[in-house]
């Protein structure tokens, strides 16, 4: 369907507004190209896990091996002069400058999250077996919470509405930390090996997914005594002949799992190179065949995303070497391959509003993808910001004009 087509459905009533936006994203995301612009990063090191912030969608911040955190503003740009590049701006980071180290993890952080309802804070968690919760305006641990472990994830709920719990993925188990005590409140039992990933219920706040070394994924409710709920089985209960994979979720380590919007579904990918989407509603596996997606990270957790287009344009974007593939969430058909990296990818990130993706490699780089615009709204339509803007650079550009930070990591 062209775009005018859809202009005019949308003019005389015939598109729902929220189909028209789904169609023009999802068109959006099939014309992803490098960008010219990408992101200034310090020093040479593995990124492990970004997130753009929830709430304007405008900062990314970053972390790794090095144990530094940056901040890039992604709606302003730094031109540098005789060059056609452009890259965002580091905002922000913690580990720059030397007064930093004292607060610093003293080992790789495994994963950074924005609080999901205020970008004043930010929660890390590393392999020195600690829980950081950062002031992003003092670039200071406000908590620090000894779990005593080493941490491969973590996850705080973005719909959690009576607690402040953190699930944090350690050696064969999960353990709940609370921000209101500053302490770890009981620990989740069933796995019997690392756990690698862990993520709240976007459907319940007491629900939570695990994944781990033991090919298991475990659902738990963190409210009753016996917390595991549920035990995904790939063989849906049925005599599969191999006694080593019943009551398994792949046969191999399962390092990434992720839900959909509205928590009734679960995808999770493991070594045995297979993806699952699963019903969290029955436990069941649904069937979806993806094919072969090469995962070659054992003992480490990746981080794939998920575009939520609805059951019609819904696309998983996930890691696989030194590309990210993407597809069809629902029904699994193979749509785009992203290959410009030239290490192997560990995560990746959607900014939802203007439809740019991000994704990192172990070589420290990373690379901002962009829609194609000749043949689609620019981000500026997206947005919402008015004017003569035909590309994400020039709609970024009018934001910053509008939007000047002055945001320091000085104190």
């Amino acid at each position: 369907m062209c775009a005018q087509a859809l202009l005019y459905g949308q003019e005389i009533g015939e598109c729902n507004p929220r189909l028209f936006r789904r169609i023009i994203t999802y068109k959006r995301l099939s014309q992803l190209s490098v960008s010219a612009t990408h992101v200034k990063s310090s020093g040479t090191h593995s990124i492990t896990s970004m997130e753009i912030e929830p709430m304007e969608y405008r900062y990314l911040i970053s972390t790794g091996s090095s144990k530094k955190i940056s901040i890039h503003d992604t709606w302003n740009l730094y031109r540098k002069e005789d060059l056609n590049s452009h890259s965002l701006p580091q905002v922000a980071c913690v580990g720059s400058q030397e007064r930093h180290k004292r607060y610093m993890h003293k080992n790789t952080v495994n994963f950074v999250q924005w609080y999901p309802r205020d970008t004043g804070l930010f929660v890390t968690s590393s392999l020195d077996g600690t829980i950081k919760i950062w002031d992003t305006n003092k670039l200071k641990p406000a908590e620090t919470m000894q779990i005593n472990s080493p941490i491969y994830n973590h996850h705080l709920s973005p719909t959690a509405t009576t607690h402040l719990l953190i699930a944090a993925a350690t050696t064969s188990r999960v353990r709940l930390a609370d921000i209101r005590s500053g302490s770890t409140t009981h620990m989740l039992r069933g796995h019997v090996g690392n756990v690698l990933c862990v993520r709240w219920s976007p459907k319940d706040e007491f629900h939570l997914a695990s994944g781990s070394v033991d090919n298991k994924v475990l659902m738990w409710d963190v409210r009753h005594a016996k917390s595991i709920l549920r035990t995904f089985d790939q063989h849906n209960s049925e005599s599969s002949g191999d006694p080593t994979s019943a009551g398994t979720a792949h046969t191999g380590t399962v390092n990434s799992i992720r839900f959909n919007d509205d928590g009734r579904y679960l995808l999770t990918y493991g070594t045995d190179d297979r993806m699952r989407l699963w019903n969290t509603d029955t436990g069941e596996n649904t069937l979806v065949n993806y094919g072969r997606v090469d995962n070659d990270f054992q003992h480490l957790p990746l981080h794939m995303t998920i575009y939520n287009g609805g059951p019609m344009s819904s696309v998983a974007f996930v890691p696989a070497g030194r590309q990210i593939l993407m597809f069809d969430l629902y029904a699994g058909h193979f749509l785009r391959r992203l290959t410009e990296h030239l290490s192997t990818v560990r995560c990746c990130e959607l900014n939802p509003r203007t439809q740019e993706f991000y994704s990192a490699a172990q070589n420290s780089n990373i690379l901002v993808w962009s829609p194609d615009d000749a043949d689609a709204h620019s981000a500026s339509d997206v947005i919402g910001v008015g004017g003569d803007a035909t590309s994400n650079d020039q709609a970024r550009q009018m934001i910053a004009n509008l939007w000047q930070d002055d945001w320091s990591d000085s104190d």
